[in-house]
């Protein structure tokens, strides 16, 4: 699937979680900070490790969320679909990215330099509000998730 650049808005921010309740005219201006880019099935997406900074989202295909040491087998996280963000964190906190993204599928993900949404959240301070309370939200839920299943860990 090729998604040309100047296209108007594209179904999938619809779907995406992050930017839920904005209107076509938002999502068109967020669809145009970035570019497609298409993945085949084994590539990585993104690397542990690596300078971070930009914001992904899975237009389709399937992909699995990896960590792990180099030179050891990386351990599966979860699996990721359509809609889904990923390098998100290191938009917001400069860091690397710290976990690597496999392709399962071919894939095509949607790709905005972090530094391109930053200022457009900026410019948009009502819509930035909105999407970072609802980032806010989703990464306490998987905080939530983590140490839940870290305390089962200790508990065993």
């Amino acid at each position: 699937m090729k998604i040309a650049k100047n296209a108007k808005v594209s179904t999938f921010l619809k779907e995406v979680n992050l930017f839920e309740g904005l209107d076509n005219q938002t999502l068109n201006r967020i669809f145009r900070l970035g570019y497609v880019q298409n993945y085949r099935k084994g590539d990585l997406i993104i690397r542990e490790g690596e300078h971070g900074g930009n914001l992904h989202i899975l237009i389709n295909g399937k992909a699995e969320v990896l960590t792990g040491k180099a030179g050891k087998k990386k351990k599966s996280l979860s699996k990721i679909g359509r809609g889904s963000i990923f390098g998100e964190m290191s938009v917001f906190d400069g860091a690397p990215y710290s976990a690597s993204v496999r392709a399962v599928d071919n894939c095509d993900v949607h790709i905005m330099r972090g530094s391109d949404f930053l200022s457009f959240l900026k410019s948009n301070p009502a819509v930035g509000v909105d999407v970072l309370a609802t980032l806010i939200s989703s990464i306490s839920n998987r905080l939530r998730r983590a140490n839940l299943a870290l305390a089962s860990i200790h508990q065993k």
